[in-house]
């Protein structure tokens, strides 16, 4: 049996869990040598006993094989910690997980990206706020890493696609399944971009016990956490605790008082989270572990364009900018303002984002 085949084996293994892995392989001094201890050796380990000696001894080679040949077959990569590709962040933290499943484009260079979460029911403000501050971030060049449930989650990784930029799903399943099932389109283009990753073994479905254990690597992953209206029973306040227990800067967006979707990110807030309301707050706080954001350059406006063009590209910046905030800028009648931004679509000087927004092309 190989090494890495040894430590798969070892991380399938649902009795252990990847904090007895670690020690077993400690103990032993390889994962290899675990296999090859014995049934007794095993009981005698303060934390192992009898049953799960027995589960370790009984283990078959052929599962690390199986699960390794329908990685292949599904274009997943297995990350193994300490080997080149680990994320060099996750491998800090106090529990960090044997093996990663990566499903995607694996960086060259795992930055340190921004880990942003909230409830899966959440208001219009909340999803404005998450998809506002994602793109913003990715447009900077920073990663954004959430957990492609709905609501927040969701809004985080399309805020980052909007901009063309790097996003990160951590997943409560396996990763050839994705939960919930209607966000399989939106993982497939994160894919493209960025890429899924779970540390649980292929088939494994969502429950209770999984999303905790996927919290920690959001916020692993990342340099600070955002929190964005959590209630007060929510995952994300346990992806914030974590984020505390990692070292990680804590962030929350401030919410409505009468909110109680907004209860706990406010409570956050009291209990000394920094306050959010652009992505500038968090890159001040975070200029050590973050990338230097990307220097916009003017591009020249081509001689043809019409008076209209040039008014309505005025009214445009390098952030998103609503339809109806365009209208009041220029002052022009809103038929003109759509057809003006039509045709600047058309010469690839503006992009169309969700929700109705606008962006000048860099």
């Amino acid at each position: 049996m190989t090494h890495r085949e040894a430590v798969l084996l070892l991380h399938l293994l649902p009795e252990i869990g990847s904090a007895r892995a670690r020690r077993l392989i400690e103990a032993f001094g390889s994962a290899e040598a675990v296999f090859a201890a014995g049934e007794a050796a095993l009981a005698r380990l303060p934390g192992i006993g009898p049953k799960l000696a027995a589960a370790v001894a009984r283990a078959d080679p052929a599962a690390a094989q199986k699960e390794r040949a329908r990685c292949q077959a599904l274009g997943i990569e297995l990350l193994f910690l300490g080997e080149p590709g680990y994320p060099e962040a996750l491998a800090e933290i106090p529990d960090p997980p044997l093996l990663l499943y990566l499903r995607g484009e694996r960086p060259e260079r795992w930055l340190r990206g921004v880990g942003v979460v909230g409830s899966r029911r959440t208001s219009v403000y909340g999803i404005e706020a998450a998809r506002r501050l994602s793109y913003q971030l990715a447009y900077s060049g920073i990663p954004v890493i959430s957990g492609l449930a709905r609501g927040i989650d969701t809004a985080a990784h399309m805020g980052a696609l909007a901009a063309q930029g790097s996003t990160w799903a951590v997943l409560g399943c396996g990763i050839d399944r994705v939960y919930p099932p209607e966000n399989e389109a939106l993982a497939r283009r994160i894919e493209q971009t960025g890429c899924l990753l779970s540390e649980l073994p292929l088939g494994t479905a969502p429950a209770r016990h999984t999303f905790p254990q996927r919290n920690r690597l959001i916020s692993g992953l990342s340099s600070g956490v955002v929190v964005i209206e959590a209630p007060m029973a929510s995952g994300a306040l346990l992806t914030a605790q974590c984020a505390l227990e990692q070292g990680r800067q804590l962030f929350a967006v401030p919410g409505r008082i009468d909110n109680p979707l907004a209860a706990g990110s406010n409570r956050l807030i009291q209990q000394g989270a920094k306050l959010v309301t652009e992505a500038g707050d968090i890159v001040s706080e975070l200029a050590l572990w973050l990338p230097a954001a990307p220097v916009a350059r003017e591009r020249p406006l081509p001689p043809s364009l019409t008076e209209e063009e040039r008014a309505v590209f005025a009214a445009l910046g390098l952030d998103e900018s609503l339809f109806d905030a365009i209208v009041a800028r220029t002052g022009l009648p809103s038929p003109t303002v759509s057809s003006t931004l039509l045709r600047l679509e058309m010469k690839r000087l503006v992009r169309r984002l969700p929700g109705n927004a606008f962006v000048r092309v860099a």
